[in-house]
């Protein structure tokens, strides 16, 4: 359902529209929900998925371009001055909120419990209705190829070819012949004519991974490969039409790197017409149990012959809650070489246990451990955010609190310190004011 939010009045000036739309405001004007809801039985009234979007600001006057920028930045989806044309406005944006989105298509082996997934899901499903370029950022680990893969097999050129390229992994001095392809007699070495991985994509996917490696005298010629649409091999000036979809690919802050000179202005600028944030492990932990069934399957997929001494089959809630309480500074690719590594040296038993698990995921923050490391790649990469990771560390600290005080406001608030006892007489008065703030339901 939609939130609303409005200085002075506002309640008194919306009621009347939201009458006659057969709308009635609840919660004491702070949602509003459609009365017809028989007619809309598709409708998901929570909007969960679609993340902190969903709230409107009606404003008495109009805000200072700070204050917009921080209501959006708490998910705001428009920000209204109660001036002339407002009521059109509002309802168009009423309109719009309660709009069923359209399901996404099946995805097979893509995890997506948490809403942070099932929003990634969302905007790569958006990318891949256009031709124009993606850019995929976040940090290592975090699955950039699978989204790529993800866009191509959503797009209309499914059919074609998926090429993927990790630019790290190809030597500066081959990289242009290995992209762009050469003749024979080009240089030493070319005994042949060859295409090149780029024409390889011809109506296709061409993924382009850690992009920022890609030698800055060759990012002109992909520049011009794609405004021009148009391709020249080493050895050779002849330029040939080509026709793929580019999906690019970093964990590196990329703007940093065009402030140091080490990145192309221009090629961000048409690379970056789409971007994807995708979240880290730790922004999803609700999918880290399906993860984790999912990584032994594939384990004994792909080696059959350890199911002969036992298969796990189930994993502790212990063990699961060692995981969820790491870091995850590799994220998903981390959590598949952990899980893998602790299959491999389980001798038996049907069950992941805690004592399976590499001790390095005890890491304490004051150590400089995991925690650290992750915080030190996060700003790296420019992902980090001290908002989100102030509640990740309150939300946590709660639910331990509210756990080892057997649900007491009281006691849970005397563990948590002078935060948690704050000034009020009733010192379990701030620990359900931050349940509430941080939707962590009631206590019994």
């Amino acid at each position: 359902m939609p939130n609303f939010q409005w200085k002075g009045d506002g309640l008194k000036a919306v009621a009347p529209l939201l009458a006659a739309k057969g709308w009635v405001p609840a919660a004491s004007g702070v949602q509003v929900v459609r009365t017809a809801r028989a007619q809309l039985p598709s409708l998901d009234f929570t909007r969960d998925e679609r993340g902190a979007a969903g709230w409107v600001w009606l404003s008495g006057e109009r805000p200072p371009p700070k204050l917009l920028q921080a209501a959006v930045d708490l998910g705001a989806l428009d920000v209204i001055t109660l001036e002339k044309g407002w009521e059109a406005r509002l309802l168009a944006r009423l309109e719009e909120t309660l709009t069923p989105e359209p399901p996404l298509p099946p995805v097979k082996d893509f995890v997506a419990e948490s809403s942070a997934a099932k929003a990634l899901l969302r905007k790569l499903h958006q990318a891949a209705q256009t031709a124009m370029p993606v850019l995929l950022t976040g940090e290592t680990g975090t699955g950039k190829e699978v989204a790529s893969r993800l866009i191509h097999q959503w797009s209309l050129r499914r059919a074609r070819t998926f090429v993927p390229i990790n630019c790290s992994a190809i030597p500066n001095e081959l990289m242009e012949g290995e992209l762009f392809g050469y003749v024979r007699g080009a240089f030493s070495g070319a005994a042949r004519d060859y295409d090149g991985q780029l024409t390889a994509g011809e109506g296709g996917t061409v993924f382009l991974d850690e992009i920022d490696d890609t030698p800055m005298v060759l990012q002109n010629k992909l520049l011009r490969v794609l405004e021009d649409r148009v391709i020249s091999r080493l050895g050779e000036n002849v330029w040939k039409k080509v026709d793929f979809r580019v999906v690019a690919a970093s964990n590196r802050d990329l703007k940093r790197l065009i402030g140091r000179g080490e990145f192309g202005a221009d090629l961000f600028e048409r690379l970056s017409t789409v971007q994807v944030v995708l979240p880290p492990l730790r922004e999803r932990l609700d999918d880290l149990p399906a993860l984790v069934k999912q990584l032994v399957d594939r384990f004994y997929a792909e080696d059959p012959l350890a199911s002969k001494r036992g298969r796990v089959s189930q994993v502790t809630s212990e063990a699961l809650e060692l995981l969820c309480a790491y870091a995850w500074p590799g994220n998903i690719r981390e959590l598949r070489n952990v899980v893998f590594g602790a299959l491999v040296s389980k001798r038996t038993g049907d069950s992941l246990l805690v004592s399976d698990l590499p001790r390095r995921l005890w890491a304490r923050v004051d150590e400089g451990g995991a925690e650290e490391a992750s915080l030190e790649t996060r700003l790296a990469s420019g992902s980090f955010n001290l908002r989100r990771e102030v509640e990740r560390l309150e939300r946590r600290a709660l639910e331990l609190a509210l756990e080892r005080a057997h649900g007491n406001a009281a006691a849970a608030a005397r563990l948590l310190g002078e935060v948690g006892r704050g000034a009020a007489r009733d010192p379990g008065g701030t620990v359900r004011t931050m349940m509430k703030r941080l939707k962590l339901g009631r206590l019994d």
